[in-house]
């Protein structure tokens, strides 16, 4: 943003970003939550922000950039109180659904490791110690080991081609040799129309004499074999998708996972969603590019779908690196993350915090604050425009670079965006 209005933009921003406390500063804060005075308590970003989504049924936190080791503390931070704020009961994290399942058995019933359960979500960037922390405290905090842990990215279907393939070879051995060469395929993210019919089929099977696969196994394996072929489903579905259909394909189908997870909790029933930044943002389509994550949880739920986008200033962060001729590295390195460009909103946010009367490093702001009467029209005209924000994966090339801006309209893309000014990078376990 290069502010045109006199700095009016600038203002109103300073006044209505909340500083991010650290974690030592909150317990200092609690002694004066009592105030008689609400407008003398300390106005926490996270604070604000889970007071912000209060009404929401779907809360998303979007990294958008990944491998730091700030960013997944925030989210962490943020977690905690909407849990217990009340109401959230289900974790969806952007990761693998059959893998998912392993987290929430360590978390809910304390089975396996935590560090094997995060290898088995399909990326190396959820398999971090700043992770691993958040599944510790989920399985160990009173309270939260009822938080349900779910996937829902199709991708990745090894461990449900492992659960489903180890009930067909002890109940159904018969469908078996039909299926067995398209789920290999489908483990490996490979599938068109015919491994699609051989996931129909098994499903078709594990519906038929229900009380003989139950008594070959237990009801608890037949369903989670059913449980497991769902997830197979969609796997085979995003597999069998034209190329230039599957962004679009795995939107939809990770919405659809998110809405299960929330009709399998009850009408009364809060999500948080953990997803990179670039799937929660809502954005239609309407520009040439596929409805994301976030649009088709808008389409369905509202007001009642609210996003905070999560970004850095700049800093270092970490990634597995793509080469042009060599291909992709083994291992995630070390990349510098510049100060963001005028015109970003990590740039807009940061001049805010230095405009306030009581600078503070990290900033959230929540843009509800855009429809309060009396708003600027300078204001209102810079929601309304598209800017930039960062946009950083797992993965680093040419095309992506960790220098990456990607177009962003603030008013109507997010809920909220908050800004960690120095960022480091996150440790690979």
């Amino acid at each position: 943003m290069t502010d045109g209005s006199g700095g009016e933009v600038t203002r109103w921003l300073a006044g209505h970003a909340r500083p991010l406390a650290a974690p030592d500063e909150l317990v200092e804060q609690t002694a004066d939550e009592d105030s008689p005075v609400p407008d003398e308590r300390p106005h926490d970003g996270v604070g604000g922000w889970v007071r912000a989504a209060s009404g929401a049924r779907v809360v998303a936190l979007g990294p958008a950039v990944v491998g730091t080791r700030e960013l997944p503390r925030l989210a962490h931070r943020v977690l905690d109180g909407l849990v217990a704020d009340g109401g959230v009961h289900t974790l969806a994290l952007q990761a693998s659904e059959s893998g998912a399942s392993l987290v929430d058995d360590h978390v809910r019933g304390g089975t396996g490791s935590p560090g094997a359960a995060l290898e088995a979500l399909g990326s190396w960037s959820w398999n971090t110690r700043e992770v691993l922390d958040v599944v510790r405290d989920l399985a160990g905090e009173p309270g939260h080991g009822t938080l349900r842990v779910v996937g829902v990215d199709p991708r990745r279907p090894a461990t449900a081609v492992q659960v489903v393939g180890r009930f067909l070879r002890t109940a159904a051995p018969d469908v078996l040799p039909s299926v067995r060469d398209a789920l290999a395929d489908l483990t490996l993210g490979h599938g068109d129309q015919a491994t699609r019919r051989a996931v129909d089929r098994v499903r078709e099977r594990l519906g038929q004499d229900v009380p003989a696969l139950i008594a070959a196994t237990s009801a608890r394996q037949h369903d989670e074999a059913v449980r497991h072929a769902g997830y197979l489903a969609r796997a085979a579905e995003l597999a069998a998708a034209p190329p230039g259909e599957a962004d679009a394909v795995a939107g939809r189908l990770m919405a659809d996972a998110v809405v299960e997870a929330l009709d399998a909790g009850g009408p009364d029933e809060r999500v948080v969603l953990w997803a990179h930044a670039d799937h929660v943002v809502v954005r239609d389509g309407s520009g040439g590019d596929a409805p994301t994550l976030g649009a088709h949880l808008r389409e369905r739920f509202g007001d009642r779908y609210r996003a905070l986008v999560l970004s850095a200033g700049e800093g270092r962060t970490r990634a597995v690196r793509r080469r042009r001729f060599t291909g992709r590295a083994r291992t995630p390195s070390v990349h510098r993350l510049p100060a963001p460009p005028v015109g970003a909103l990590e740039a807009d946010l940061l001049a805010a915090s230095v405009a306030s009367a009581t600078p503070a490093p990290d900033l959230a702001l929540d843009l509800g604050a855009l429809e309060d009467a009396g708003t600027p029209a300078a204001v209102t005209a810079w929601a309304a425009a598209t800017a930039s924000r960062r946009s950083v994966g797992d993965e680093v090339s040419p095309a992506a670079p960790a220098t990456a801006l990607v177009p962003c309209v603030p008013g109507s893309e997010l809920d909220g965006f908050a800004v960690v000014r120095t960022v480091h990078p996150c440790w690979v376990r």
